[in-house]
C-alpha cells in the first residue's frame, strides 16, 4: 500500500490541483482518493483508478457548490537552474493567457487537453482513465486546440 502512495502521490496531487485552483481542498481529495483505492479489491491499472476517484471527487464537490472552475494547468517544473526574471515574466503571462482561454472552452476538452499536454499521458492512457474511445479523446483533443487557437487568436498549434 505505501508503494502506491508514494508512487502514485505527486501525480494524483497535481491533477486534483489541475481540477480545483483551491491549493487548501487538495490535501484533503488526495487522502479521500486514497483511503478510497485502499478499499477497493485488487486493480489492474492503479493510477488509472487512482486518477477516476479522484475525478469523481473533485466533480461531485463542484457539483455540489454548482462551480466548476479549473485551476492553472501547468505542471511544476524542477529545474536545476533558476529562470531568468524575464523569461519568468514571459513565461507568466503566457500562462495566463492560456488559462484565460482553457476556461472558456468546453469542459471535456480542458479535461483531455490537461491529461494529455500537462499529464504527458498518451491517447490510449487517456481514453482508459476517462472511459471515453481513442476517437473521442483525439476528437476532443482537436476540437479543443482548435477552440483555444480561436480564443488566443493565433494560427499556429498551441
Amino acid at each position: 500500500m505505501r508503494d502506491t502512495y508514494e508512487q502514485h502521490y505527486e501525480a494524483i496531487y497535481q491533477y486534483i490541483l489541475f481540477l480545483t485552483t483551491n491549493p487548501a481542498i487538495v490535501d484533503d481529495f488526495v487522502q479521500e482518493t486514497f483511503i478510497r483505492f485502499y478499499h477497493t479489491k485488487q486493480v489492474q491499472n492503479e493510477k488509472a483508478l487512482l486518477i477516476r476517484i479522484a475525478r469523481n471527487l473533485v466533480y461531485d464537490h463542484f457539483r455540489r457548490k454548482r462551480l466548476l472552475k479549473w485551476l492553472p494547468l501547468t505542471k511544476t517544473d524542477y529545474e536545476d537552474e533558476a529562470p531568468l526574471p524575464e523569461d519568468l515574466l514571459l513565461r507568466t503571462q503566457e500562462v495566463q493567457e492560456l488559462y484565460k482561454a482553457l476556461a472558456k472552452i468546453k469542459m471535456n476538452y480542458r479535461e483531455v487537453i490537461v491529461l494529455r499536454y500537462i499529464e504527458e499521458l498518451s491517447v490510449k492512457e487517456v481514453a482508459y482513465y476517462l472511459e471515453l474511445s481513442e476517437v473521442q479523446v483525439k476528437n476532443y483533443t482537436a476540437q479543443g486546440l482548435k477552440a483555444l487557437r480561436s480564443i488566443m487568436g493565433r494560427e499556429e498549434d498551441v
